[in-house]
């Protein structure tokens, strides 16, 4: 917290954290930078690295707080103040477990565990572990353990769990934070003395006995000249110890101002044997210390340490992250966000934050809410630093790293009485965990603790956000329907990917797009539809993250006047192909309105123009305007926006001007001149053309040649986090690194004139096909449009091969259809079988004598001779007998304890599951621990195209919102089935269907509910699906209580032809849970059967 803002919800905060700090309830206490998510497009850039999902994973709840955790080995030990626990899911009250302040769960599947379960009567507000994981210290404000006499610290053996009878040194106050090396454990915190002998707030004891060591650092208080609320009290409150170098340093931090007489406001670095204070630089920074500011916490990788800080109206200079050389505290970077800042963990890349951050555009990030203030709680950024800091403190000019596009919503807790949610964050790499007091995550109860993790161990379900505003426009512009919508956002995914459908949602799309957003900018994307035929349609956009979540918008209605469409432009649809969001071709015959093909930014075109003049694109008949040098000369956006700090500008351009001109930039009005500008590309007076943007300071990069040479050239300027660049008929001829920003401002897109850098303010010359870029153009992309515009053909783009296989005893089928030519099509297929063999065709079949694995070669040509090879393993097997007539070819009764997972079925091989499952006392257990969550378990070993398959499921729990479906599938592939479903409502109703899945997307074939069938909790139900024929399939279903009779004929049937599924494959049961519902469900399953259909 700080005075630098003093809106009354940040008062009212910051007031509670100051009054439960002082009491002792703590435990005393510009837009657009490149960001990556759980999928970046590029993992491995140092600013783009990939994060855990925000999937919250179901994990033991607590019903207080925990301040601290650690992991050792697959454990998690977390401390706090709290009373129980109680599984995930479970409402505050129900399955509760008695848990005194300090407990442990498995971070693979976040179950309790039963066996650690120490009793302190005090508050633990601090564990972390020996270096050898063999055991865990624990500090905070008890002084009893399991009614032994521990004054403030303990200790235990992680092999055991029981309490260390030869580790009992004693503090006289709170231990608010513990480091460790094999031979010492060093503590911190509010103490004097430790046993009878002094200590000031450190203190050192030996890790075999116990014992006092003589290590005696003395942090120091500062001044109160800098409280701004007249505070006159001071601390030298030790909050946090790291131990690096080895073992041969301790890094301190907390609300001292000096150590050991040396300045070192808010952290510093000690010798770890004669505690004599250290240099650490980045201290020289930091301005937090005192009872209203404090450094609150450190974590290590090893090379750097992690810090955060917390300030209310005190002295502070910080309230986000540093990043410090763990040897000498050199600055990395600064995170100068505004709003307290708790917990650090980093890995992979990735440095984890628990805060409640609301402003931090001085990173580059979200500005402040207006009028509702938004907290991040949970918050990620780049090891790497990659950009600066632009605030006004102490920090301004430094290093910043790059926020990471992760967002789990925390929603905030109530114990504290302080409005915070995460306390805590730590993890192993896989999983990331956080702690504190949070009731809930993404809108799913899951109080206190929570684990995140990788995409191939998470749910992967968190997708789109959308509401009723995510629906398309239709504006008819001159040769097309502009379909225009507002980006939505995703919690772990900045790129999405728009598809617009007309007539009918199962129809090509119209045009798809892949575009950046992120929860505070929500940019408008479109594009234009050119093949509408007259009359009325209708049009939708689908919205899919990097895991196939997808969400559809309302349906949008519009009539097309006959002759009102033309024809495709090639050079439009590579444009809008590369991301373009505002795209002017300048080519109206006419009129004061300059159409925007791919957004909502029409122009105003002034008087000083002249339309309809030969256009710069070869062989296209689009046309290019002329702006005349005058004061009237330019055309400019009517609805002010943002300006990017992540853009590309492109245009062409001719003339024979000595007067130079702005030819594009963006200004804070659109009328007259503006007195603001920036994102500027202009002329000089000797033709040179110049980029320029304004981060503080006039920032250009030029061109050496001149282009005042009366022919078409083609310019493009970028700004990204890798600095400016200046392209000039497709070649870079200018860069510079050390400009990653412009000003932050709100203004108009203009071109042909404005306030200018040099040369006049008008340009004098034809500009032609105009776009602005939320990204930075690669140089690949600008050669090909310099290339397509000059030329009238496109760079060809190499064909993408791709192939899949299913094999059947010797025999393989190979299926090159996922090959595919962004510039054109695929005309050749080539295939080398690994055994000396070739073949040719889309699809092809190819019997191997000898059973094996071989390495097959696809090579695919397009249409204009480019090749490109995928080259994938095929397994065959030599034939075996089959089962005997009516034997099953699957069947599980569970009868087996695993709990990951489901283990090896009775008959069929191992279950492959994705998603919470478990497998005891005779059923299978599918856990959906919140709406969305979908869990399902697959049989691969099974090969069979007739089939019939049958199961027995029950509920827990009657489901919330919509309702909960079970599936049944057959002829499963890794791709696709066949299936079943049995959906039950919240009112017990009974549905039964039919449907088919194919890459993630569910088409429904039949439904039906089942009359005078009433779900009960924990009431059997049986179902059975048949699926049989090739080529054209049939598929029965039916469903009944158990203890009833099997009705004799098949309830609901169906046929469907999709090739994919027209052959052998595996059985499955999965289950899924209506995003609306408000509780979990687990799904129970038994007596899994699959035989020959008919049987």
């Amino acid at each position: 917290m700080s005075a630098r803002t003093t809106a009354a919800p940040r008062a009212l905060l910051a007031a509670l954290v100051a009054v439960l700090v002082l009491a002792g309830v703590l435990g005393g206490l510009p837009p657009g930078t490149a960001r990556a998510d759980s999928a970046p497009r590029d993992p491995a850039d140092p600013a783009t690295p990939a994060t855990v999902t925000a999937d919250p994973l179901p994990t033991v709840q607590i019903d207080g707080v925990v301040w601290s955790q650690v992991v050792v080995g697959t454990t998690v030990y977390a401390a706090g103040k709290f009373t129980s626990a109680r599984p995930a899911g479970a409402p505050a009250g129900t399955s509760e477990t008695p848990r005194s302040n300090l407990l442990a769960y498995d971070i693979r599947t976040g179950v309790l565990d039963p066996s650690f379960a120490p009793r302190l009567n005090g508050q633990a507000v601090t564990v972390t572990a020996s270096p050898d994981g063999s055991r865990i210290y624990v500090g905070g404000d008890f002084t009893e353990v399991d009614r032994q006499p521990r004054s403030r610290v303990a200790a235990f053996s992680t092999a055991t769990g029981q309490l260390l009878a030869d580790f009992r040194p004693a503090a006289n106050a709170k231990v608010r934070t513990i480091a460790a090396t094999d031979a010492t454990v060093y503590l911190g915190g509010d103490f004097s003395a430790v046993g009878s002998t002094a200590r000031n707030r450190l203190a050192a004891v030996s890790a075999a006995t116990g014992a006092l060591l003589p290590w005696t650092p003395q942090p120091g208080v500062g001044p109160t000249s800098g409280n701004k609320d007249g505070n006159t009290a001071t601390s030298n409150d030790v909050l946090a110890l790291v131990v690096t170098g080895g073992g041969s340093q301790v890094v301190a931090a907390g609300r001292f101002d000096t150590l050991n007489g040396t300045k070192a406001t808010g952290v510093g670095a000690l010798d770890a044997q004669t505690g004599a204070t250290r240099p650490f630089a980045v201290n020289r920074y930091i301005t937090n210390q005192g009872v209203n500011s404090a450094i609150w916490s450190l974590s290590t990788d090893g090379t750097n340490v992690y810090g955060t800080g917390y300030n209310y109206f005190g002295p502070g200079s910080l309230e986000g992250l540093f990043a410090a050389s763990a040897d000498g505290g050199a600055v990395q970077w600064f995170v100068d966000c505004y709003g307290d800042s708790y917990a650090t963990y980093a890995t992979r890349g990735v440095v984890y934050s628990a805060s409640h951050a609301h402003d931090c555009r001085n990173i580059g990030s979200f500005p402040e809410q207006t009028p509702t203030r938004y907290h991040m709680f949970g918050n990620a950024y780049s090891v790497a630093a990659v950009g600066t800091n632009t605030g006004a403190g102490p920090v301004r000019g430094q290093p910043a790293p790059a926020h990471q596009a992760w967002g789990p919503v925390f929603t905030p807790g109530t114990f504290t009485g302080q409005g915070q949610a995460g306390w805590t964050v730590t993890g192993n790499g896989d999983y990331v965990v956080f702690g504190g007091e949070f009731p809930a995550i993404n809108g799913f109860r899951q109080q206190g603790l929570v684990r995140f993790a990788v995409p191939s161990l998470s749910l992967n379900r968190v997708g789109p956000k959308t509401d009723a505003t995510f629906v398309p426009a239709a504006t008819m512009v001159r040769g097309a329907v502009r379909l225009t919508w507002k980006a939505v956002a995703d919690a772990d995914s900045e790129h999405l990917t728009y598809r617009v459908h007309r007539d009918s949602e199962a129809s090509a799309p119209v045009c798809e797009v892949t575009q950046p957003s992120l929860w505070w900018r929500l940019p408008t994307y479109g594009c234009a539809d050119t093949g509408a035929t007259a009359g009325s349609h209708r049009w939708l956009v689908t919205v899919t993250d990097p895991f196939g979540n997808r969400k559809a918008s309302a349906w949008t209605t519009a009539t097309v006047p006959a002759g009102s469409v033309g024809t495709p432009r090639p050079y439009q649809q590579a444009v809008t192909a590369d991301g373009a969001i505002d795209t002017w071709s300048l080519g109206e015959p006419s009129g004061t309105t300059g159409w925007d093909y791919t957004g909502p930014m029409d122009l105003t075109v002034n008087a000083g123009v002249t339309r309809d003049v030969p256009g710069a694109i070869r062989g296209d008949r689009d046309t290019a305007t002329q702006f005349n040098g005058g004061t009237t000369g330019f055309a400019a956006t009517r609805t002010a926006i943002a300006g990017p700090q992540v853009f590309s500008v492109e245009s062409w351009i001719r003339t024979t001007t000595t007067q130079g001109g702005k030819i594009i930039g963006f200004g804070n009005a659109n009328t007259g001149t503006s007195w603001q500008n920036d994102r500027n590309v202009y002329m000089d007076t000797t033709g040179r053309i110049l980029f320029g943007v304004w981060p503080g300071a006039t920032r250009t990069v030029s061109s050496t040649a001149a282009y005042n040479d009366g022919r078409w050239h083609h310019v493009v300027a970028t700004l990204s986090r890798a600095g400016m660049a200046l392209y000039v008929d497709g070649v870079r001829v200018a860069a510079r690194a050390d400009t990653v920003s412009a000003e932050p401002s709100t203004g108009y897109w203009r071109i042909g004139g404005d306030t200018s850098w040099a040369g006049a303010p008008f340009f004098a010359g034809q500009i032609d096909e105009v776009a602005v870029y939320p990204t930075a153009l690669s140089a690949q992309q600008v050669a090909s449009h310099h290339t397509l515009g000059s030329t009238g053909q496109g760079a060809n783009v190499a064909p993408t091969a791709a192939f899949t296989s299913t094999a059947r005893d010797l025999t393989a089928v190979l299926d090159g259809s996922g090959s595919s030519d962004a510039d054109g099509s695929i005309t050749r297929w080539a295939w080398d079988f690994g055994n000396g063999a070739t073949g040719t065709g889309r699809t092809v079949t190819h019997a191997y004598a000898a059973a094996g694995t071989y390495a097959v070669t696809l090579t695919v040509t397009d249409d204009r001779g480019a090749v490109a090879t995928r080259t994938g393993s095929v397994t065959v097997t030599a034939p075996v007998a089959g089962p005997a007539p009516g034997a099953p070819r699957a069947a599980d009764g569970f009868e087996r304890s695993v709990a990951v997972g489901l283990g090896a079925a009775d008959v069929g091989g191992p279950w492959s599951v994705t998603g919470s499952a478990s497998a005891g006392g005779g059923v299978g257990r599918l856990e959906l621990p919140r709406g969305g969550a979908a869990t399902s378990a697959y049989l691969y070993g099974p090969s069979v195209a007739d089939v019939v398959t049958q199961v027995a499921v029950s509920m827990e729990a009657l489901p919330t919102g919509g309702g909960a479906w079970v599936y049944l599938a057959g002829r499963r592939t890794q791709a696709a089935d066949y299936r079943a479903s049995v959906k039950v409502t919240a009112t017990g109703k009974v549905v039964l269907g039919l449907s088919r899945l194919q890459s993630g997307v569910e088409t429904k074939l039949t439904a039906v509910e089942l009359a005078g069938v009433t779900y009960r909790p924990g009431a059997v139900l049986l179902a059975r699906l048949e699926v049989t024929g090739s080529g054209t399939s049939t598929l029965n279903a039916k469903a009944w209580p158990a203890g009833t009779a099997e009705p004799a004929a098949w309830q609901t049937t169906t046929t469907d032809s999709t090739p994919a599924l027209q052959g052998p494959g595996g059985i499955g049961v999965a289950g899924f849970l209506s995003g609306t519902a408000t509780a979990p469900v687990t799904v129970r399953v038994d007596d899994v059967w699959a035989g020959p259909a008919g049987t």
